[in-house]
């Protein structure tokens, strides 16, 4: 009762100073009764003086520092303390002495819940960050040179030697080619080849749905939508910084995403979604596509003038049927690769597979020939081949070149030369002619009834009057 007679003293010149006190004050006896609750203590937690006075402190706060201080009599400054989930302070306490006397303690806490909270924030954008760079260190540590890019055809050695050309420059790229051709490999090697301190940052466009597009580029700010991430999320045009930006696809992109990525181009900034600041940007951008952007930009399919920015330079990569003298060389290369992966010994390949190998069409391109290669050996390993057989073929694909030698003509077919060039000189004069039968039968030399004889032969069907 001592410190409640000793508040009730001076009871208003005491409660003014108290309450003055932006930090939680509180006064327990040496029971550890709470005989004290100023206004900064109510505010904090939410707790009126009416709820705590005259009750045990652990009433409201079981892991009081109070509760130490009674025990062991010490003081104690500047400790860290949760006493409540999701609060945060900095508590100093001390005991109480009157006439050498203990008749109880003093806590005076101090609100630091907003600080840990942003410091919790920070950590977590931090790993976040730390996260995609460890991501993008391993796809980095993998990238490729031009040393792993092979081909000896004419029309893709030009293609190297012009990326090669381009690479310690800043300029814009744009990379056309047909899905499997390796547009990214060629990127990755320009980028390596580049004086560029940054990451190599790949996006498929077309892999990211177009409501998400724009904070996967861009980024976003806590808060920035329903369903975001509370410590917001870093995009990948800002890990690109002093890098390369890669947008793979570019024709799937959005009209509304085109005109931002121009934006970024022209002024080196990106504003993360949510947020009003713009980040200072220095990225090098290749792109990459399947598709005719030229026709388009014709169609209104795709900004012209981001166009215009994408080809400074455009490198052209031929598709595997364009360039089928390579396709030995590669096939064994993946092969070799393969038979390292899989432990098996260096196989060879028939003759007369590699004839199906030569003579396929490859839709997929340099990609399907690499996962066949893959599982062919796969198919050699299990079956204890030294050789690549026909046997392991699809057998689709060698339908497609049984049916291309049926179907392949004899040039020294004459019955076949002559009914070609005989139908098509009739069909010349009866264009020449307006379809008219008696002119196109003078034209020709031949009796009226001889060219309508021919016209039946030939199924040149179409007439006007004589």
């Amino acid at each position: 009762m001592q410190i409640l007679g000793l508040i009730q003293e001076r009871d208003k010149e005491l409660e003014t100073i108290l309450d003055s006190i932006k930090d939680a004050v509180c006064i327990v006896d040496e029971n550890g009764i709470t005989k004290y609750w100023n206004k900064g203590a109510e505010e904090l937690y939410k707790i009126s003086r009416k709820d705590m006075l005259d009750k045990h402190i652990s009433a409201h706060f079981p892991t009081a520092i109070l509760q130490k201080i009674i025990g062991e009599k010490k003081a104690y400054g500047d400790i860290y303390n949760s006493p409540k989930e999701n609060f945060y302070n900095i508590t100093s306490a001390s005991p109480l002495y009157l006439d050498g006397k203990f008749i109880g303690a003093l806590s005076l806490d101090r609100d630091i819940t907003a600080h840990i909270k942003t410091a919790e924030l920070l950590n977590k954008t931090q790993f976040n960050l730390q996260t995609l760079q460890q991501e993008l260190s391993a796809l980095n540590k993998d990238r490729s040179s031009y040393a792993s890019i092979l081909g000896d055809n004419s029309q893709f050695r030009e293609a190297m030697k012009l990326s090669r050309d381009m690479a310690n420059s800043n300029i814009n790229i744009l990379i056309n080619g047909e899905s499997g051709t390796g547009k990214e490999l060629f990127a990755r090697a320009i980028h390596m080849e580049s004086n560029r301190e940054g990451y190599f940052v790949p996006i498929n466009c077309s892999a990211i749905p177009e409501e998400l597009i724009e904070s996967e580029l861009f980024g976003y700010s806590p808060g920035a939508f329903t369903g975001a991430l509370k410590e917001g999320r870093i995009g990948k045009i800002e890990l690109s910084h002093k890098g390369t930006l890669f947008l793979d696809e570019i024709g799937d992109m959005p009209l509304s995403m085109q005109s931002k990525i121009l934006r970024v181009i022209e002024d080196g900034q990106v504003t993360p979604v949510g947020s009003e600041k713009s980040i200072k940007m220095d990225i090098r951008v290749i792109a990459a596509t399947n598709k005719d952007l030229s026709k388009m930009v014709d169609k209104g399919e795709f900004r012209k003038d981001l166009y215009y920015r994408l080809n400074s330079v455009i490198i052209d990569i031929p598709p595997l049927r364009k360039r089928k003298d390579d396709i030995p060389l590669l096939a064994n290369r993946f092969v070799q690769e393969y038979c390292m992966e899989y432990g098996v010994n260096i196989l060879s390949f028939a003759p007369e597979a590699m004839d199906v190998l030569m003579s396929h069409s490859w839709e997929g391109n340099v990609r399907e020939l690499k996962n066949l290669m893959e599982r062919l050996v796969i198919m050699a390993k299990n079956d204890k081949s030294q050789i690549i057989d026909i046997d392991l073929l699809p057998e689709d694909m060698i339908k497609d070149r049984n049916k291309s030698i049926k179907e392949k003509k004899n040039p020294y077919d004459l019955n076949r030369i002559i009914f070609e060039t005989e139908k098509k000189i009739i069909l010349n004069a009866m264009e020449a002619t307006g379809y008219n039968k008696t002119e196109a039968a003078k034209l020709l030399n031949i009796p009226r009834s001889t060219l309508y004889f021919k016209l039946e032969k030939y199924n040149i069907s179409k007439t006007s009057s004589n």
